[in-house]
């Protein structure tokens, strides 16, 4: 599961079209402390880019039904 970053840069870096936006699928798993994956940058190392996704791709996954878990409500995920 941590190396889906790499095989997505992987797989996307093949297409000239995409490559200004592979920062996104590569680090949006690193953590502003460092302990995140898969190259364990830190702070403004990380692509900023990726960062807005991370919030974004956070916002999503409290926000939709899962199988182990029921959507949160707006006003809970803004808090």
């Amino acid at each position: 599961m941590r190396r889906h970053p790499v095989y997505a840069y992987e797989m996307l870096s093949a297409s000239a079209y995409l490559r200004s936006a592979l920062d996104i699928p590569y680090c949006h798993h690193e953590k502003w402390d460092g302990t995140g994956y898969p190259r364990g940058l830190k702070g403004e190392q990380i692509p900023l880019a990726a960062r807005i996704f991370a919030v974004v791709d956070v916002w999503d996954a409290l926000r939709c039904d899962h199988p182990y878990r029921t959507a949160w409500p707006e006003e809970k995920v803004r808090t």
